[in-house]
């Protein structure tokens, strides 16, 4: 069960903070469930906010430790890494690529997680039209006046309704922040890079720079240093991941092998830097994917390497 947005607090540094005094707390109950003190200081980590409490039944129902499995003295001594990993299990977190901590967060904040290769379609009353895409994460609020999406990890579709009145602000990591009053594009962020091309209408990028992007045209950015490109291409091509198509315009292998990856089960790491700075362009086909990542690596002149079930490496050896 997802968390309802009035239980999911914004994890900022503070929020941060409370998860792991309360990842603390479960270890100090499981290793002595007897202890007084243990349990006195628990309530009392509860009682100091209603954020302190909400994060605290977050983390036992995302570790199915609830109830009895936190208690029992049979129970073998638990671990803050035996916790995590036993969290990421729970969490799909395997599927998303993604464990421990990390993990958690998303589950804190998100209202929609896809696993690997899945897409999710949705529709708002307001006729607006969204595909999430695989390994990704959103939280969506509509309140008031306003139509906000956060895009917690990976990549989206979305055909806005127009309503001049009531813009769709999206956010992203990074302090990446873009609104339309009713445009269809996609959006994605790779290895630390932001992904917008435009098929209809236009959208605004407004943080950490401000830019119009009109229908036929995308813009790279790097959101660590608020570098851009643009450029313009068919606006059909916008979002042609939904049918089987990962597009590519002079982009860094690293962000093409991310996005490629949310397609493959396990890890796709990049060892070799030169490599993944090398611009690859190009439509991949994936339906399979691992040929499609073959087929992005092989101008490169690197090459995969299965390390294991779950682990792909990429280097020039």
């Amino acid at each position: 069960m997802r968390p309802r947005p009035e239980d999911r607090p914004e994890l900022d540094h503070r929020a941060s903070r409370l998860l792991d005094e309360a990842i603390d707390l479960v270890i100090r109950r499981q290793n002595a469930p007897e202890s007084a003190a243990t349990l006195q200081a628990i309530a009392a980590w509860r009682g100091r906010s209603a954020d302190h409490d909400r994060i605290w039944r977050r983390v036992t129902e995302a570790h199915g430790l609830s109830g009895s499995a936190l208690g029992g003295s049979a129970k073998p001594a638990l671990t803050r890494r035996n916790l995590l990993l036993a969290g990421a299990v729970g969490l799909g977190a395997g599927a998303l690529g993604i464990w421990g901590l990390p993990a958690m967060r998303l589950r804190l904040q998100a209202d929609q997680l896809t696993a690997t290769a899945e897409l999710l379609p949705m529709a708002w009353g307001d006729g607006t039209r969204i595909t999430l895409g695989p390994a990704s994460a959103m939280a969506t609020a509509q309140q008031g006046g306003t139509r906000s999406i956060r895009l917690l990890q990976g990549m989206a579709w979305f055909d806005v309704a127009p309503d001049p009145v009531r813009p769709l602000v999206l956010r992203l990591n990074d302090g990446v922040e873009m609104r339309t009053a009713g445009a269809a594009f996609e959006v994605s962020q790779d290895a630390g890079v932001v992904n917008l091309a435009v098929a209809r209408d236009s959208v605004e990028l407004i943080a950490p720079s401000r830019a119009s992007i009109a229908a036929g045209q995308w813009i790279r950015l790097d959101a660590e240093n608020g570098r851009h490109e643009t450029g313009s291409r068919d606006g059909a091509l916008a979002g042609a991941w939904r049918t089987g198509t990962v597009v590519a315009e002079a982009e860094p292998l690293q962000t093409l092998v991310a996005r490629i990856a949310r397609w493959l089960p396990g890890r796709v790491v990049v060892a070799d830097a030169a490599i993944g700075r090398a611009r690859i362009s190009g439509l991949f086909d994936i339906s399979d994917p691992e040929r499609a990542l073959d087929a992005a690596v092989r101008p490169t002149g690197g090459r995969l390497r299965r390390v294991s079930g779950l682990l792909t490496v990429i280097s020039s050896v």
